[in-house]
């Protein structure tokens, strides 16, 4: 579970048994395109059974690849930077404060555009096979 660890564990547990994950305590995931993702909330990191959440830094002349979800439900709401959101029939703009909600069966990408990371925050409902133990 390298990677995922606040205080050798995936996250902080508090008495009430909220579940708390401090992203500076863990480590990115590096991919390509250029990119870093961090898996927040997932079975493997809280034991969340029903959804995940993430952040995700595209960088300059990166992209998340065309790609779709079959079954997983997806938003995205982005925090930082300039991009293009493309689906098959459209491209929407991207830029801090926009909110895109995703269903599941459309294939889409995400570019980054701008000179500075595309940030934003991710979340499946369900989570992706990847993000189970």
């Amino acid at each position: 579970m390298a990677g995922y660890l606040y205080r050798n564990k995936p996250w902080e547990e508090n008495v009430s048994g909220l579940k708390v994950v401090n992203m500076k305590n863990m480590e990115g995931e590096r991919r390509e395109p250029p990119r870093t993702s961090w898996i927040l909330v997932s079975e493997k990191t809280v034991g969340s059974q029903n959804l995940a959440v993430g952040y995700n830094k595209t960088h300059p002349g990166g992209m998340v690849p065309e790609h779709k979800h079959d079954k997983e439900e997806e938003v995205m709401f982005f925090v930082s930077g300039q991009g293009k959101f493309v689906t098959e029939n459209e491209e929407i703009t991207l830029e801090p404060g926009v909110c895109v909600y995703n269903p599941p069966g459309g294939m889409h990408k995400i570019v980054n555009t701008g000179d500075k990371d595309l940030e934003f925050v991710w979340i499946y409902a369900p989570q992706l096979p990847g993000h189970r133990k």
